[in-house]
């Protein structure tokens, strides 16, 4: 008989015999019993991919089983699934519950029979990660080298990291690609397609570079990245032997035993634009001994080609004796900031110090680097080689030519050559051949350098490396893939269990399965998280277990991300969202927290989030009061703050190193008249600090006492996406309509789309179908909301006499701030305005319910400014109650939300004397760019104040007195063309107010 009609008949009895007719499978062969069991098997399998809710997690469509096998002598079933099966989540619970549908399939003949499942060759039971099980963990998966917790850098003066729970923890992480050299093509190109407003060779930079790595540096751990992390396209850098080198800018102090001498090693020289030369092995550097007191010096004095913020990264050398104790100081405008630097690890490579803001020119009080022998571990080698100011342009040659782009857009190929990589290990590995290839190679292989022996690059796994102990790294990429509905993409992890020669552990012993329990517990936080504020059916991807290069490759614990599709609209809804960005990142951050708590055995403990309901308040004949309130995680139960740090600032200054406060307010008690004080505060608890706030703002002029003071309300609080358009198969962002908010700064914007048609197909990465968008700003970053505009407001109120104090809005809503103290307020708006975010979030409302009862309340003056003002509160779709506050306290009614595309006004009436005034519509410029200006007109009792310079519209109204109001439908703080000008016009608004 036909063997198939054989086992259908041996399924139909066992199936369908009742209890006195059960089929026995002892009497049978084990090939006949093991048939049954495994058409049975696939019974329950199939139904649980028709419905997944009964069987406890959602199967990918392709699980099958590979071999079911009866051994009727031990009565076990031994179900061998396939690898499909297997990259999914599991769960105790999930797996018990697979167990129950499976063993009900099975039925009464197989009821005493013990079943053990597996898929990719390891029980079912083993796939669930060590930090979800009850018991029983898998002690091959954790680290088998000791936890050494080094710490390359140490901010002296910020001692409460060094504390953090992360502190001493490595990190290495690379967001996705960049530009680079196409051979075939001969000429410089992005490896992905410039798609709805964005290219993910930077997209996933804008989640990475302002929110994951602050969040890891807050938390204790140093970050390593093969990308320049810095968007400052200026760079200076002061080396001993460069070929620009100048005795002003490098200087040496030592006594005669601590003179600073030649080292035999090799070390940096500085070059404009680099061939096929590692920079690290054409110099020299220097070199001296550590000491009790400080007897030897060396200082880096740059020339700034510019203001502003710059990353400091020093390099020095290897030396077999090199000190833990290397002392840095850079002086910058918030005062002096020392860092120790162990250079037992990192010699030969940039090192990265901080961020800091610096004087155009060469100032060296407030813009140098030393470097000082004394040191906590005398009688050690310490050396000097070069420093590096700001993140500069590309450099590297390829083709003949630079990239001429930031070295921030560039890929990780070249940034590594710049950093001293050795080629053929890490970066060069197809021999000029295809740096596309080296790109993505480069980046793993760079982690086993940093670590070096064993763990070194793969080519040789006894490179000595650069010694320092990456716990983990994280390849953070999106995908691409398209649904034709509001389903996203979702999230993909990727890892694998074996190394690039094949190995199942890595070189210490650990099982590289850990590289699967990082993968789970990173995608499981990021798709928990994002159901549980955005989308309650955001998509869980496979977790896939593939060779992929910058999976397989690292010699540490790591795994490739894919977090959402790129190419998908309904996904970059969400993407395109600073607020999701910056969730995201917390969850990967936290996630790397649980899995390094996991594998070294302590409960992990998340940062705090930044505190709100900021206010300061003159108090005790002019001390000033800075008060605040936390925030709690609902995510997290044990991210609440245990103290705080609060960051001060002197006009136009840096922050100094922060103060350690235990209550959620401070006093400055020393106050100089004619200053604006700024103030940011972040939480602190074990698991490191917070981000930091939004800032507030106080000054007095002289003579405070005689004069009155304004109450400025921080009012702008939006970050948003771009605004989204959707009719038909008409789907994407409407830059034209709004643009949105960027969270500080926009470095992954590249241009507006031009491509909505939804069914339009991809054929190119220069013709890239729906989504397609230009590049018009690709090169440049976009500032958004950077949420220190009550200093700008304040400065030009203290120019004009008045004190002032500030409040964030939901202060004043909550009535934390007695208004009727205060004779003005002055409300800043922004660009602030209802928005519809991603899940439809809806918030941001211009002037909330909440606030405007407390204006309806307050009988002083009222100063509104904000590009949105009349539209949220008086245009098309506001309610009857709004409308009324518009025009009944505010004193206008609204016109249109799009008066003109050029900033330019002029006035009329009492303010014609301030002849023109002209506020930002650059998106290159260093404030936010509006767009979307409203027109608006005066009501019963108003006049205009201000016109638009194109058509006369009114640009801001006023009516005058002590309880009077001005509204402007442009923002106060984007007013170009000097501080003069802003405080002409502060002045002009403020005696319009004045005059009863």
């Amino acid at each position: 008989m036909n063997k198939r009609i054989v086992i259908g008949l041996l399924v139909f009895v066992a199936g369908c015999s009742g209890p006195q007719r059960l089929v026995n499978v002892d009497a049978l062969s084990a090939e006949e019993a093991g048939m049954i069991a495994e058409e049975r098997f696939t019974i329950a399998l199939n139904g649980c991919l028709d419905r997944s809710e009964t069987c406890g997690f959602r199967l990918d469509p392709g699980s099958k089983t590979d071999t079911v096998k009866v051994d009727q002598v031990k009565h076990q079933i031994h179900a061998e699934l396939n690898d499909a099966f297997g990259q999914q989540a599991f769960r105790e619970e999930t797996i018990n519950m697979f167990e129950q549908v499976v063993r009900r399939a099975l039925g009464e003949a197989f009821k005493d029979y013990d079943l053990k499942m597996s898929a990719m060759g390891i029980p079912l039971k083993d796939l669930v990660p060590n930090v979800y099980r009850s018991g029983d963990r898998d002690v091959s998966r954790m680290p088998a080298s000791p936890d050494e917790k080094a710490r390359l850098t140490t901010d002296l003066s910020k001692l409460w990291r060094a504390d953090a729970q992360l502190s001493g923890r490595h990190i290495a992480i690379w967001p996705s690609h960049g530009w680079y050299y196409e051979t075939r093509l001969d000429r410089w190109e992005w490896q992905r397609a410039r798609l709805f407003q964005t290219v993910e060779d930077l997209f996933p930079m804008s989640f990475v570079v302002p929110y994951l790595m602050p969040m890891l540096e807050g938390a204790g751990a140093y970050v390593h990245i093969p990308r320049e992390r810095d968007v400052q396209t200026h760079e200076v850098v002061v080396d001993f032997d460069s070929e620009k080198a100048e005795s002003n800018r490098y200087l040496e102090i030592g006594e005669k035993d601590f003179a600073w001498k030649k080292a035999e090693k090799p070390g940096y020289r500085h070059f404009e634009s680099l061939g096929a030369v590692n920079p690290f092995e054409e110099g020299t550097y220097r070199v001296s001994t550590t000491d009790t007191v400080s007897s030897a010096m060396v200082s880096w004095n740059p020339d700034f080609a510019a203001t502003g913020r710059y990353a400091v990264y020093v390099a020095f050398g290897k030396e077999e004796e090199a000190t833990r104790d290397a002392r840095y100081t850079v002086h910058h405008l918030g005062g002096a900031t020392t860092i120790s630097v162990n250079q037992q690890m990192a010699g030969g490579t940039w090192v990265y110090l901080g961020h800091f803001d610096f004087m155009k020119g060469s100032r060296p009080e407030s813009g140098r680097v030393e470097l000082s022998n004394v040191s906590s571990d005398p009688g050690k080698i310490i050396s000097a080689d070069v420093v590096r100011f700001g993140g500069g342009m590309g450099s590297v040659e390829r083709g003949g030519m630079t990239s001429g782009r930031p070295r921030f857009t560039e890929g990780a190929r070249y940034y590594m050559q710049f950093a001293g990589m050795p080629d053929a290990l890490v970066y060069n590995v197809t021999e000029d051949l295809n740096d596309y290839v080296d790109d993505y190679r480069g980046r793993a292989e760079w982690v086993n350098y940093l670590v070096g022996a064993p763990f070194g690059p793969n080519k040789n796994r006894d490179q000595v490396g650069l010694n320092v102990p990456v716990d983990l790294s994280l390849a953070f990429h999106t995908d691409a893939g398209i649904t034709q509905n509001e389903r996203t993409i979702g999230t993909l992890m990727i890892y694998s269990s074996t190394g690039a020669v094949g190995d199942k552990t890595f070189p210490d012993g650990q099982s590289r399965v850990a590289n699967r329990d990082l993968g789970d517990i990173m995608q499981t936080t990021i798709v928990d998280d994002l159901r549980a504020k955005y989308d309650p059916n955001w998509n869980r991807r496979a977790i896939w277990d593939r060779d992929y290069s910058e999976a397989v490759r690292p010699n540490v614990p790591g795994v490739l991300l894919e977090l959402l599709s790129h190419q998908n609209f309904a996904d970059m809804k969400f993407g395109l969202d600073p607020r999701f960005r910056f969730d995201v990142a917390r969850s990967v951050y936290k996630s790397m927290a649980y899995f390094l708590a996991d594998q070294h055995g302590y409960e992990p403990v998340i940062q705090p989030l930044p505190v709100s309901h900021l206010r300061t308040e003159w108090i005790d004949s002019g001390k000033l009061k800075v008060s605040w309130e936390a925030v709690m995680d609902p995510l997290e139960s044990n991210a609440a703050p245990d103290a705080y740090v609060v960051y001060v600032a002197r006009d136009e200054g840096s922050y100094a190193p922060g103060q350690w406060v235990r209550e959620n307010h401070f006093v400055l008690d020393e106050i100089e008249a004619g200053v604006v004080y700024r103030f940011r505060v972040a939480g602190v608890n074990a698991g490191g600090e917070s981000m930091p706030s939004e800032e507030v703002a106080a000054g007095q002029p002289f003579g405070a006492q005689e004069v009155p003071t304004v109450m400025v309300i921080a009012g702008f609080d939006r970050i948003s996406a771009p605004a989204v358009l959707e009719y038909g198969s008409f789907r994407g962002f409407a830059d034209f309509e709004d643009e949105g908010v960027a969270d500080g700064m926009d470095l992954s914007y590249v241009g507006r789309q031009y491509d909505f048609d939804s069914q339009s197909p991809w054929l190119d990465d220069d013709a890239p179908g729906h989504g397609a968008s230009y590049s018009t700003l690709e090169t440049q970053v976009l500032t958004g909301n950077t949420f220190n505009y009550p200093a700008i407001h304040g400065d030009a109120i203290l120019a004009s006499g008045y004190s002032f104090a500030t409040s964030s809005d939901e202060a004043i809503e909550e009535g934390l701030v007695r208004l009727e103290a205060y004779p003005f307020v002055d409300l800043i708006l922004g660009e602030e305005k209802t928005t519809t975010g991603p899940g439809m979030l809806t918030d941001f409302q211009a002037v909330s319910p909440e606030m405007q009862k407390m204006l309806m309340d307050y009988s002083g003056a009222v100063i509104v400014t904000g590009a949105h003002v009349a539209s949220d509160l008086a245009g098309p779709g506001a309610s009857e109650e709004a409308k009324g506050f518009a025009e009944d306290r505010l004193s206008f009614t609204w016109r249109t939300d799009h008066a003109v595309e050029v900033g330019h006004t002029y006035g009329i009436g009492a303010f014609e004397n301030l002849g023109e005034i002209w506020f930002n519509t650059d998106p290159t410029a260093d404030i936010y760019r509006v767009e979307s200006p409203d027109a608006l007109e005066p009501a019963e009792g108003a006049q205009i104040l201000l016109r638009y310079g194109d058509n006369n519209m009114s640009a801001m109204i006023g009516r005058s007195g002590t309880s009077g109001v001005i509204v402007a439908g442009f923002p106060f703080e984007t007013v170009i063309g000097g501080r003069s000008v802003r405080i002409e016009l502060m002045q002009s608004m403020l005696n319009y107010l004045s005059n009863n």
